[in-house]
């Protein structure tokens, strides 16, 4: 089988530690102590429903977002949950305002990955430790947009250092989303007779138990 990437990076002589080391080196993280204030202020909204908390959408055009909103809505009391606009608006103005980096002012080609997905997770879309700043040439290996092997080490080495950074907050993530699952698990009971009528609505139960799953700093 070719691999279109491999093709190109043999072709220049790029070796696959060669990419990670760059993607890690040229990677724009939140600054630690901007980390803690915003994770605080995040937990809060969501806890209280002081304010609005995004999510990405989920479904052709987002139209079975409201799956999520429910489900939300009961596990935590209030509805100030929406979809995300553009599905990335909210976490780019959270790490432009904590970076001071402006994509189109400071940053050209770079755009804003999620380095441990769980994008319609309300605290994991717009946790200020999921989110950097990555060259557009390298993020297609964090995510779903390559396969292979490079893909596969590239993840786990991004997720690695990522962890190491933030893991007091990961690890606090951890810890909720332990607590909300048996919520979670009573909510998908009470849907259970619910007469789905698309294939995407088919798939919601396994696809909410994955944005619930815990964060491991190691590839499964």
């Amino acid at each position: 089988m070719k691999d279109g990437y491999q093709i190109f990076f043999d072709n220049f002589g790029i070796s696959s530690k060669e990419i990670i080391d760059f993607g890690l080196k040229e990677a724009i993280f939140i600054p630690e102590e901007n980390v803690r204030t915003e994770w605080e202020n995040l937990k809060t909204k969501i806890y209280e429903g002081s304010s609005m908390v995004t999510i990405r959408g989920y479904g052709s055009g987002g139209r079975s977002t409201h799956l999520y909103m429910d489900l939300y809505e009961n596990v935590f009391g209030h509805g100030n949950f929406k979809k995300d606009p553009t599905n990335n608006a909210e976490p780019k103005k959270i790490i432009q305002k904590l970076t001071g980096y402006r994509i189109g002012r400071d940053l050209q080609n770079y755009q804003v990955s999620h380095v441990f997905g769980r994008t319609k997770n309300p605290f994991a879309f717009s946790a200020p430790w999921n989110m950097v700043f990555l060259p557009k040439i390298v993020d297609p290996f964090t995510g779903h947009e390559s396969k292979g092997a490079l893909t596969v080490d590239f993840q786990k080495a991004f997720q690695e250092y990522t962890y190491s950074k933030y893991a007091t907050y990961i690890e606090e993530f951890n810890q909720i989303v332990k607590g909300v699952h048996p919520l979670i698990l009573d909510h998908l009971i009470d849907i259970e007779n619910t007469q789905f009528t698309n294939d995407v609505s088919m798939q919601y139960e396994p696809i909410i138990l994955g944005e619930a799953k815990e964060v491991s700093y190691k590839m499964d």
